[in-house]
C-alpha cells in the first residue's frame, strides 16, 4: 500500500496541466481574494508544465481577464497577478527556484506522510488514502512559500532599517558640518572687534590694586632694608627695632 501511494505520489505533482475549465466570476473572485505566492498556482500549472503549457494557459486567462475583454472592475488587478505570474515562470532561473521549492514540499509531504502510516501500522489503522495526498502537497507548499515570503518581508524590514539609519546619520553629520561652518563664518565676522579689545586692554594703563585694575597686589614702594622691623613684645604691643 505504501508504494503504490508513493508511486501516486511521484506522479501526480508533475502534471502538466490541470484540467480546468475557467469561469470568468470565479477567477476574478479567486484572484481578488487569495494570495498568491507560487505563479504555478495562479495558471492551475504543476511543476513539469512547458513554456507551451505556460502559454497555453496563459491564452486562455487572456480572453477571460483581460481588461479590453472584461469590463468587471476586479478585473485590472486580477489580470496584473496573471501577467506577472506568467512572466515569472518565463524566466527559466526563476522558475527553478520556485521548482526546487516544490520538490522540497513534496519530499516532506512524502516523508510525513510515510511516517504518519508507519504509526498507523502499529495501532492497527487504516493507512492515508492515497488521494489525499494532493492537499497535503498542496498545504506544504503554501507553508514553505509562506515562510519564506515570511523570510523575505523581514529582511526588507532590515534593509530598509539600515538605510534609515545610514540616512539619519547623513543627515546628522551634514548638520554638524553645517553647524561648525556657521560657527566659524561667525567668528571670523567678530574677529576684528575682538582684536580691538584686546588691543585696548593691553594699552589701558590702571594702577595695580585698584577698583580699575585687575586687583592685583600693590609691590613695595621701598627696599626692604629700609623699613624698621617690628616685634611684638606683648600682646597687642609692638617695639620698633631698628636693623644697623
Amino acid at each position: 500500500m505504501q508504494q503504490q501511494e508513493i508511486n501516486h505520489a511521484l506522479k501526480n505533482p508533475f502534471q502538466p496541466i490541470l484540467k480546468k475549465v475557467l469561469k470568468v466570476d470565479e477567477e476574478l473572485e479567486r484572484l481578488s481574494s487569495e494570495t498568491f505566492y507560487n505563479p504555478f498556482d495562479v495558471l492551475y500549472l504543476g511543476m513539469e508544465a512547458t513554456d507551451e503549457d505556460i502559454k497555453k494557459m496563459f491564452n486562455s486567462f487572456s480572453k477571460l481577464l483581460h481588461p479590453d475583454k472584461c469590463q468587471d472592475p476586479r478585473a485590472k488587478d486580477c489580470w496584473q497577478i496573471v501577467d506577472q505570474a506568467y512572466k515569472t515562470l518565463m524566466e527559466p532561473e526563476k522558475r527553478k527556484v520556485y521548482i526546487r521549492i516544490m520538490r522540497e514540499a513534496r519530499e516532506k509531504t512524502e516523508f510525513e506522510r510515510l511516517r504518519e502510516n508507519k504509526r498507523r501500522e502499529k495501532t492497527g489503522v487504516a493507512p492515508l488514502p492515497p488521494d489525499t495526498f494532493e492537499s497535503d502537497f498542496q498545504k506544504q507548499c503554501k507553508n514553505l512559500f509562506s515562510e519564506i515570503e515570511d523570510r523575505k518581508q523581514h529582511l526588507t524590514r532590515l534593509e530598509q532599517s539600515q538605510k534609515r539609519y545610514k540616512l539619519d546619520e547623513y543627515e546628522r553629520r551634514k548638520m554638524l558640518e553645517q553647524y561648525k561652518i556657521l560657527t566659524e563664518e561667525e567668528w571670523e565676522k567678530t574677529r576684528d572687534d575682538r582684536v580691538n579689545k584686546w588691543r585696548e586692554f593691553n594699552n589701558k594703563k590702571t594702577a595695580i590694586g585698584t577698583k580699575q585694575s585687575n586687583k592685583g597686589i600693590r609691590p613695595p614702594t621701598e627696599n626692604i632694608e629700609a623699613r624698621p622691623f617690628e616685634v611684638p613684645t606683648k600682646k597687642g604691643d609692638f617695639k620698633n627695632i631698628k636693623l644697623d
